[in-house]
Formats: C-alpha cells, structure tokens, sequence
C-alpha cells in the first residue's frame, strides 16, 4: 500500500489528482512500461534482456560476478554491476568475467559496450579491457567522479 505523504492540488484541472510517495516501489511497473511505450516511437522495441555471470568456489558459493544487460536491437552490451570477493581479486578473475559478459553480448548481435564506475573504483581495469573514457561527471559522490566508458566488442 502506498504511503501517502502529502497531496497536492495543483489546479482546478488536476484537482482529481495526487502526488504521492511510496518507499514501497509497489507501482513502478507503471512507470517503466510508460517509458518504454515513449522510446519506442524513436527507438523501435527495445528488448532488455538481464543476465549475470558468476564466479562460484568449490562449494557452489557465489564469490564474484557481473551482472549486465543488453538490448539487442541497438546492439548495446551495458555491465551494471561487476564484484569479486577480496580473496578472488588480483588473479584474472575480473578479466574473464568480464571476457565471458562482452562474448553473450556478442551471441546477441550487441557491437558496443558500455559501463560506469566511480573515481576510487575500477577504471585503470576497464582500460586495460580496452574501454575508452566517453565522458565524466565532477563530484557525482561528494568528492567521487562518475567515469563512463565505451569498447566496441
């Protein structure tokens, strides 16, 4: 049920209308697809197919992974999230997630990819990948850059 914090009543053309917040994310399904209605008019349909690729040790426990998402019909690869436990990290582990990410996207006809990272995270990795710097926003997490960056596949 959503919270209904305040409502606001704009004008006597909107007075059967409320602004409400909800910390319960129960109707963004709503939005999303609204959106997507939207771009499709300049994009075509876009399929977002999610997936993830993990590092699992001996026991079967998750110890790293990537997980990405591509949209095959603008042939667009983007890694979302990529994490290692500290013990799996500095041994090549992180190349060949990353390796295994970029080769589904491929299978899918993605010819781009494409990831962000924050200052004190991961960009020297990404450049040694063959990612390129596309651009930067200053001070994105208080004193942290978001960096953006780009490899055709």
């Amino acid at each position: 049920m959503a919270f209904l914090l305040k409502t606001f009543l704009f004008s006597s053309l909107l007075a059967s209308h409320q602004i409400q917040i909800d910390h319960e994310l129960e109707e963004t399904a709503a939005i999303s697809q609204g959106l997507r209605d939207f771009n499709t008019e300049f994009l075509g349909h876009q399929e977002s197919n999610r997936f993830a690729v993990y590092l699992k040790d001996d026991n079967e426990q998750v110890i790293g992974g990537v997980i990405a998402w591509m949209r095959p019909g603008i042939q667009l690869l983007y890694i979302d999230s990529i994490w290692l436990s500290e013990e799996s990290r500095n041994q090549g582990y992180g190349k060949k997630l990353m390796l295994a990410a970029e080769a589904e996207g491929k299978k899918y006809g993605c010819t781009h990819a494409q990831v962000d990272t924050l200052s004190f995270q991961a960009e020297p990795f990404y450049q040694k990948l063959g990612y390129k710097r596309i651009g930067v926003i200053k001070k994105y997490y208080g004193e942290h850059d978001a960096i953006f960056l780009r490899k055709d596949l």
